[in-house]
């Protein structure tokens, strides 16, 4: 199992759902998606080690949080670190679902033949084609970009919980003057510590002013 997330975690009925998806939705459209979506925006986002130790902990049956959908599945059960089911349950299942619904969505609107790439539609339906692809995929985008802040500033207040989780690259420094990293404009005690950039100072921007700086 080398994916942290499974087809039918992404694909649910009832009234909780991950994703904007239901039952019918193909899962066999969305198993070969899965390891590249994790590897463009989890693996970024938990460090290597954090993102293998969770694929290596969690639970090999499908996990269930829906009681319309059959009994509840813990992702995480013991020995498992108890704070990967709390990262898993309040973020990471919404945050996941969403990243493979985004990177599923062209191939679900297009179709890709020998003679060139045509738009899906059915025999009741008709496929809303490009336009209503951008909107949806603009639309899940936002709710990505949200999750990845939440879940990022989540990790850092409680980095204790989580020791693989590469706080020292990911976090912004604990102290810091009224221009963002202290005396040196671009380089903060972080730095001096741990040997590399703090967030602030790798961005060059201050963000509680969002100021950015220049050498």
């Amino acid at each position: 199992m080398y994916t942290l997330i499974k087809p039918q975690e992404v694909v649910n009925s009832g009234i909780y759902r991950a994703a904007p998806t239901n039952a019918r939705f193909d899962i066999n459209i969305i198993a070969p998606h899965i390891a590249s979506t994790e590897e463009r925006f989890l693996i970024p986002l938990l460090g290597d080690a954090l993102y293998n130790d969770m694929v290596a902990e969690q639970n090999p049956a499908v996990s269930n949080y829906n009681p319309d959908a059959g009994p509840l599945v813990d992702k995480f059960i013991p020995p498992a670190p108890v704070p990967y089911e709390t990262l898993w349950e309040r973020y990471l299942l919404r945050y996941t679902s969403y990243c493979v619904y985004y990177e599923v969505l062209p191939y679900v609107t297009f179709q890709v033949a020998s003679k060139g790439i045509f738009v899906n539609d059915s025999e009741f339906a008709q496929n809303g084609g490009a336009s209503a692809f951008k909107i949806m995929q603009d639309t899940t985008m936002q709710k990505i970009d949200n999750l990845k802040e939440i879940i990022l500033t989540y990790l850092c207040k409680n980095k204790a919980d989580y020791p693989l989780f590469d706080y020292k690259t990911k976090c912004p420094c604990d102290e810091c003057d009224d221009c963002g990293c202290g005396a040196n404009p671009y380089m903060c005690n972080y730095y001096s510590i741990y040997g590399v950039y703090c967030n602030t100072c790798k961005n060059k921007r201050n963000p509680s002013t969002n100021i950015i700086f220049y050498r």
